[in-house]
C-alpha cells in the first residue's frame, strides 16, 4: 500500500514540476541581442585572413621545418577554434535576432535550445564537445511534448531549480 501512495506523490510533483516548467516557458522573456545579417556575413567570408597571416609568419621564421610544422598546426587549430566559435556564436545572436516569436516559443526546454548553445559555446568546453551537444540538443532532448530543464553543465539544473522551484 506506501508504494501506491509513493507512486501517487510522485506523479503529483512530476505534475507541479510539468506545471511550473509550462509557466516559465510560456511567460519568459526572448532576448534580442543587437546584431546584423551582414556582421555575420563578413565573419564568416574572413576566415582565409587569420588563416594565411599565420601562413606567412611561419614562412618568414628561420627554424627547423618540424618545428614549423608544429607550430604551424597548433595556429591553425587555435585560430580556427577560436575563430569558428566566435562565428557561431554570432550566428546563433542573429538567429536570436531576426527570428520569429512564435518559432522561438516552440522550444519546451529551459533554457532554450539557443540560449543552451550559447551557453555551451562560452563556456570551457572544446569545440567539438560544445558541437556534440548542441546537436544532441537540437535533434534528441528537444523533441517531444513535455518540457525539459536540461542545462549543458548538471550543477546549473541543480542552480537553478533552487531558484525557481524552491
Amino acid at each position: 500500500m506506501p508504494s501506491i501512495q509513493a507512486d501517487i506523490d510522485a506523479c503529483r510533483n512530476e505534475y507541479i514540476r510539468q506545471r511550473r516548467l509550462e509557466e516559465f516557458v510560456t511567460q519568459r522573456e526572448l532576448n534580442r541581442p543587437d546584431t546584423r545579417k551582414w556582421q555575420v556575413v563578413l565573419l564568416f567570408s574572413v576566415l582565409p585572413l587569420p588563416l594565411f597571416c599565420s601562413l606567412l609568419i611561419l614562412f618568414l621564421w628561420r627554424t627547423a621545418v618540424i618545428l614549423k610544422i608544429f607550430v604551424f598546426l597548433l595556429l591553425i587549430l587555435s585560430t580556427f577554434e577560436l575563430y569558428v566559435r566566435f562565428c557561431l556564436l554570432q550566428a546563433v545572436q542573429c538567429y536570436q535576432h531576426y527570428a520569429k516569436e512564435e518559432t522561438r516559443r516552440r522550444c519546451m526546454c529551459v533554457p532554450s535550445c539557443s540560449e543552451y548553445a550559447i551557453i555551451c559555446l562560452k563556456k570551457i568546453f572544446p569545440l567539438a564537445v560544445a558541437l556534440i551537444k548542441i546537436r544532441i540538443r537540437l535533434y534528441r532532448t528537444c523533441k517531444g511534448d513535455d518540457y525539459k530543464l536540461d542545462f549543458p553543465i548538471k550543477k546549473m539544473n541543480a542552480e537553478f531549480e533552487q531558484k525557481y522551484f524552491s
